[in-house]
């Protein structure tokens, strides 16, 4: 879920697709300030970010709780790099 302005009350509202309506034939979400649309997509459309999400989740790593499960204290705050080589 992320924060985004209303582009019509300018108040932060929460982006999330699970809130998504069905509205004829597309599918909009609606600023919980206002009320105004602020995202409308078809059903393919919908389907195509929704696919998105699901392979992002199941295939690209979790850093933040890979970090927490590491024994962090032994690792160095600092990073270097080594001399870069040129190559042919």
């Amino acid at each position: 879920m992320q924060i985004i302005a209303c582009p019509t009350c300018e108040q932060d509202v929460q982006w999330d697709m699970n809130h998504l309506q069905k509205l004829g034939e597309r599918w909009v979400m609606a600023c919980e300030k206002c009320g105004d649309p602020f995202f409308s997509v078809s059903e393919e459309e919908k389907e195509m970010i929704l696919g998105g999400i699901r392979l992002t989740e199941a295939y690209v790593p979790d850093i933040i709780h890979a970090y927490h499960s590491e024994d962090v204290k032994n690792l160095p705050s600092r990073v270097g790099f080594g001399e870069i080589k040129k190559s042919n």
